[in-house]
């Protein structure tokens, strides 16, 4: 029961600490944003619901950046007090040992991590985007962006062919001047079919003035011209070409899983859709990892202040991003394999967390 009691004090304590630094770490940050671009505000009669909207929207990016430093800086706090009010020798004379009573800080963090993982990968892209669409359409007063009616743009077919499309135009579902390029490999093209016009019928996309060329692996050309063609390897609907282009950072999970797969299908490079894909799992451990180094180094360093705890803070968020970084950018060039570009960081700061956990000072 003791050991119950005590996970629930040092827990609570540690989630208040959190939300608190967590809220404050928001309000710093859009109150130096505001600022900043308040002459903007001013002359663009900005009112209180549009400055609330896109602040709002921003919130999850803002929660899901600070949150990691925030975890960080409160371990180290929570356990320096404890420590400093001599809490943490009551639990250890009471038989519970130090390493035991940051259980609850890692069960804490590990959550944390979760809920980074889900909002990162559901609601940021989402939010920024109608972000973006505030300060575009009630702030700057341009004409909110129609992706029915586009024109000029390349789509990833399912069955990993390129179309390019010279305009769709969402009210007929019809596509103008589009190109359809199969891949033999990642160097040849096996069949392009160039149609003046496309238009969706049972559920078949059916090329109108169609011209097909067949390309053999010797060179040569088969060429062919129909008024009507059929394209059954077409699997998108017309609500695919509408739908608002998203980048691999802008794609949940299984999006992009799904995306690298048609990539890979037609030969394409993924090396940096693949370090993107397993940064959206490692990235957010980022949570459990601060506390994993935050709280042994106060366990080891009780007596360090308040000053002290916050550029540790400093230093040690500022190190664990920049090698997130430099991992990320090795990734990208191919100089690491994308799972290890990924994961680097997080494995060299859960070596020095459980290095620094199981030799604890108190001294």
């Amino acid at each position: 029961m003791i050991f119950r009691k005590l996970d629930l004090y040092v827990g609570f304590r540690f989630v208040k600490m959190i939300l608190f630094a967590v809220a404050a770490f928001v309000i710093i940050y859009i109150s130096v944003d505001a600022f900043e671009h308040f002459s903007r505000w001013v002359d663009k009669d900005v009112g209180l619901v549009t400055f609330a909207r896109y602040y709002f929207y921003g919130l999850p990016y803002i929660v899901v950046l600070v949150m990691p430093v925030a975890l960080l800086l409160c371990s180290l706090f929570l356990v320096n007090s404890l420590a400093r009010k001599n809490e943490l020798m009551a639990m250890t004379c009471a038989g519970v040992s130090v390493p035991r009573t940051f259980l609850p800080l890692l069960v804490v963090g590990f959550l944390a991590s979760l809920f980074e993982m889900a909002v990162g990968d559901f609601v940021v892209a989402e939010a920024s985007y109608r972000q973006s669409m505030v300060k575009r359409v009630e702030i700057d007063g341009h004409e909110p962006l129609d992706y029915s009616r586009r024109s000029d743009f390349a789509l990833r077919s399912l069955d990993g062919s390129m179309i390019d499309v010279g305009y769709y135009d969402g009210a007929t579902e019809v596509l103008s001047d589009v190109s359809v390029i199969y891949f033999a490999d990642s160097a040849r093209i096996a069949r392009r079919i160039d149609v003046h016009r496309m238009i969706y019928l049972d559920s078949v996309w059916v090329g109108l003035e169609a011209a097909s060329r067949t390309f053999g692996p010797s060179g040569s050309v088969l060429y062919a011209f129909e008024d009507t063609m059929p394209i059954p390897s077409m699997k998108e609907t017309p609500a695919d070409f509408s739908m608002r282009p998203r980048g691999p950072t802008e794609m949940n999970f299984l999006e992009l899983m799904s995306y690298i797969r048609r990539e890979e299908a037609a030969g394409g490079d993924t090396r940096e859709d693949l370090v993107e894909l397993w940064l959206k799992f490692f990235f957010p451990l980022s949570n459990l990892i601060m506390v994993m180094v935050g709280a042994p180094l106060a366990a080891r360093n009780p007596r360090s202040g308040k000053t002290m705890s916050i550029g540790l803070a400093i230093l040690l968020a500022f190190v664990f991003f920049s090698l997130v970084r430099f991992a990320q950018t090795m990734g990208h060039k191919g100089s690491l394999d994308p799972f290890l570009a990924a994961s680097l960081a997080d494995g060299v700061f859960i070596a020095i967390g459980l290095g620094l956990m199981f030799r604890p000072s108190t001294a």
